[in-house]
Formats: C-alpha cells, structure tokens, sequence
C-alpha cells in the first residue's frame, strides 16, 4: 500500500541523509581507538550495534525475517540516526577527531545487515562510504567484541529522558523551535 511505500522511502532517505552526514564530516573506514578513548555515546552506539547485530544473526538463523527486520528498523531510525547522528554533531564541533571513524563503523555494520532486505539503497550507500567493490561480496559482519557499558548505558538514557522532557515542556507550552527560553537545572545529581 501506498503507506508502506511512503515508510520505506522515508526510512531509506534517513539512511541516506545519515550517510551523507557522515561523508560530508570526512568519514571513512578507519581503526576505532582505545576503548578508553571513546565518548559515552560512541560506547553506546558501538554496544547497540553489537547487540543488534546479534539479534539478526540470531532471528536470521531461525527464519524470523520480521524480527531481524524490525530490530534493524528501529535501531537505524530510533537510536543511530534520531540519537547518535545528532551527538556526532556535539562531539565533531568539539573536536573529537575519531567520531568520524565511529561513524563510518557503525554504517558499515548496519548497511551489510541491511542489505538483505534493501539490497540496491544499501549497495549503493556502502560503496560511496567504503569504496568497496561491492557489499554483496562483502564479509558478513562477526562480532566485534563491543558490549554495552552501563555507565555510558546511564548517561545516555538520562540524557535522552531530559531531552524528551524538555521537548515535551516546551510542546505543552506552544513553544516554537527556535524560540530561547531561559532554564535551570537543579538537583540534577540526586535526581533519578
């Protein structure tokens, strides 16, 4: 049906838009560092991607495409592109030089899982990131030995939880985008 339709081209143009992000921003296949030289987000996305990719291995295995699909779907468009793009953003303006390469990782990943079921938009995208022959010929990605670290989990859950607030707030009260509204934080360390 036509909604489908318009949900697959939105979902293919997100991948799009991430992947031109990360290209314009320089990003290309590269060692990751140290794991001690990794942001709490990088440590999250890195441990995510992990464990998704272990969830479509595991629902390929088993014939359950709509499970590998809908865990990939919303990985993609809920966690990497809604959250970790617009951290990459706060961490590239600050400078922090492997953001690039954590980019580029976690697209590699995720375009080869994806490819099974949105073979051509994948191709495509892989190849202009990587320079690589061709993802079909591509090795399946094995696990990477990243696991999720709680604190970093925390930080990044907490930070998602007071950006969903303050978006809420400021809808509950017409705020526009744009508009500036003065704020303070307190009690932020006895919080939950």
């Amino acid at each position: 049906g036509e909604d489908h339709a318009r949900a697959s081209r939105n979902f293919a143009t997100k991948l799009f838009n991430a992947t031109r992000f990360a290209l314009m921003n320089g990003a290309a296949p590269a060692p990751l560092p140290e794991t001690s030289e990794l942001t709490d987000a990088d440590l999250w996305i890195l441990g995510r991607l992990e464990e998704v990719r272990a969830e479509v291995d595991s629902a390929l295995d088993s014939y359950e495409f709509s499970r590998a699909c809908e865990a990939l779907y919303h990985f993609a468009w809920d966690e990497f592109c809604d959250w970790y793009v617009e951290l990459a953003k706060v961490q590239l303006a600050e400078g922090v030089q492997h953001t690039t390469a954590v980019l580029a990782a976690a697209l590699d990943t995720l375009l080869k899982l994806l490819h099974p079921v949105m073979p051509f938009v994948t191709e495509v995208l892989w190849k202009t990131l990587t320079g690589g022959e061709s993802l079909v010929v591509a090795d399946w990605p094995r696990p990477s030995g990243f696991v999720m670290n709680p604190i970093a989990t925390q930080r990044i859950t907490d930070m998602q939880k007071l950006i969903t607030e303050v978006r809420r707030f400021r809808s509950d009260q017409g705020l526009n985008d744009r508009q500036k509204v003065p704020a303070r934080l307190s009690d932020i360390d006895s919080a939950d």
